[in-house]
């Protein structure tokens, strides 16, 4: 038993240890995303809103729907009659009066034209605008949070990479003192050497004031802080050509979904203001039953059951209906060409947007092509100025241009992710159903 205590205790601590020293789980690209639907409060008002857009449509729907009301009156009176020829008292129809009534009545609009109609189908169309508004607002938010994402990784990269160089100038700067001191170089060659550490020191301080900068943009978008970001394995699934983009955008863009719902419900509400200059027919039946209803009945009770349909024909109504109509017809002429120029503007976007995704690969692998350059070079000079063939200012040149070569690699990496995403933006594909993302689950203590 001792030694069973003994092995589970040493067991125990091995795990502990272990897990001290292995590091945090990182963060992917997927999981931030994740996050972000779980967490931010821009799509979780756009969603609200959305639900609020959705909900009202029934409150037009009701305007079709008979309306039933109860009602409960109660009447006091105390009358004193007399002929007002002779002054005489009328007693039969003088005395107090207690007049007690309740009953139902339902009213319907049985025929409106097509204005009720025609108003829940508008109603419905702004439903259709508001799922595509909320559609587009997911986009966003999902672009923003891979922006930002994009950024930190590469503000991170930035930041080793200057951290790295201003001690690389450092340990040349110490040498270019050594040097001097033999009398190898001049104090030229120190103040050059100072002159660009102390320009790397302030690059520096630039760059991590970049990185604070995008870790806050991702906690904005995310909700959470930027921590151990893991560099995505690859790119998401793009259209193979330019055409099959621009189709796909046709179809599933949610700024051309709006413009289209939106024009939709333009024509119908067009027609719902047309059927208030036509006729319409109201049904109402009431039932009732009143106790005391006169003097002449005190003790009586009278059950009373009516059926009223009535006929309204706008004659005129002061030139109203008719300025509504044209207002709302010339209203809905200009919803229908933001179509076409929704269209139009579309198709603009895709194909910029398809065109700096090819851009940004080229630009990639260019980069690349001038890292491999810039190192060769480098290795060069400083082989050159151990000869003394070249000065300690070809040096730091050298190692300015690798180390702007290097930064670009990395803002290329970043442009390269974005593009893409951007591009699976613009088409309509940027959404958690296609990227198949369910939103993270948020523990009840946070």
């Amino acid at each position: 038993t001792v030694k069973m205590k003994t092995t589970k205790t040493v067991l125990l601590a091995a795990s502990l240890l272990l897990s001290a020293w292995l590091p945090a789980q990182a963060e992917t690209l997927t999981g931030a995303l994740s996050q972000t639907l779980a967490r931010n409060p821009a799509l979780a008002s756009a969603r609200f809103n959305y639900e609020a857009n959705y909900t009202s449509q029934f409150v037009s729907l009701a305007d079709m729907l008979p309306q039933v009301h109860g009602f409960v009156t109660q009447r006091r009176s105390d009358t004193e009659a007399s002929d007002y020829t002779t002054g005489t008292y009328m007693p039969g129809e003088s005395g107090e009066l207690d007049t007690d009534s309740y009953g139902v009545r339902v009213t319907q609009q049985v025929f409106t034209s097509g204005r009720n109609l025609n108003a829940f189908r508008a109603k419905r169309a702004d439903v259709k605008a508001e799922r595509a508004r909320l559609t587009a607002n997911e986009q966003q938010i999902l672009l923003g949070a891979i922006a930002a994402y994009m950024d930190v990784l590469e503000s991170e990269t930035i930041v080793e990479l200057r951290r790295k160089n201003v001690d690389v100038l450092s340990e040349q700067l110490d040498a270019v003192k050594d040097r001097f001191e033999v009398g190898v170089v001049t104090r030229t060659d120190i103040a050059q050497s100072q002159a660009a550490l102390s320009g790397a020191k302030a690059s520096l301080l630039g760059a991590e004031a970049g990185l604070r900068g995008a870790r806050a943009s991702y906690r904005e978008f995310v909700g959470l802080e930027a921590k151990d970001l893991q560099k995505p394995k690859r790119l998401p699934r793009l259209p193979r050509t330019l055409e099959r983009a621009i189709d796909t955008a046709r179809k599933e863009s949610p700024t051309l979904k709006i413009a289209q719902a939106q024009a939709e419900s333009g024509r119908l509400t067009t027609l719902s203001t047309l059927g208030t200059a036509l006729p319409s027919v109201n049904f109402t039946g009431t039932y009732a039953k009143t106790e005391d209803p006169s003097l002449n009945a005190v003790g009586r009770e009278v059950e009373s059951t009516s059926v009223e349909l009535t006929l309204n024909v706008p004659i005129f109504q002061g030139g109203r209906s008719l300025a509504a109509i044209t207002g709302g017809m010339d209203f809905n002429n200009a919803l229908r060409e933001n179509v076409h120029a929704a269209s139009n503007q579309l198709n603009r976007e895709v194909i910029t947007a398809w065109h700096n995704v090819t851009t940004t690969k080229s630009a990639l692998i260019a980069t690349e092509e001038q890292i491999t350059a810039a190192e060769l070079a480098l290795e060069g000079v400083r082989a050159e100025n151990r000869l003394g063939t070249r000065t300690n200012l070809d040096v730091l040149d050298a190692e300015e241009a690798l180390l702007n070569a290097r930064v670009n690699l990395a803002n290329a990496e970043r442009n390269q992710y974005v593009a893409a995403y951007s591009l699976l933006s613009t088409i309509g594909r940027l959404t958690a159903g296609r990227l198949r993302i369910e939103p993270a689950t948020i523990e009840a203590a946070e």
